[in-house]
């Protein structure tokens, strides 16, 4: 039963949303079906929920390359563009006052 409850999670998405509240519900019953122990049950919550984590990071990971990639095509100027031309704005006005 552990092996099929991973494997439905490997499926989809499930591992992403799941909350630890969520992951001991569902492993409790597990329990009180007496499909497995208490410390394998505590073993199985702490790898989904470390598994969700690596999946949310890999999500983020994805969204924020085709974010990067969405935007160089726009050919919109970065912060450090907009940085770089407030300094120089900054030093023409200084120039400006020291005349």
């Amino acid at each position: 039963m552990k092996e099929l409850v991973r494997k439905a999670f490997a499926l989809g998405w499930g591992a992403i949303a799941l909350t630890r509240e969520a992951a001991e519900k569902l492993v409790d019953e597990l329990v009180k079906k007496g499909e497995m122990g208490q410390e394998e049950a505590r073993e199985l919550v702490n790898d989904l929920l470390e598994r969700g984590k690596k999946e949310r990071e890999e999500v983020q990971k994805v969204i924020r390359q085709e974010m990067e990639r969405v935007l160089g095509e726009l050919n919109l100027p970065s912060r450090d563009d907009l940085l770089r031309l407030e300094e120089k704005v900054d030093r023409l006005l200084q120039r400006g006052e020291e005349k």
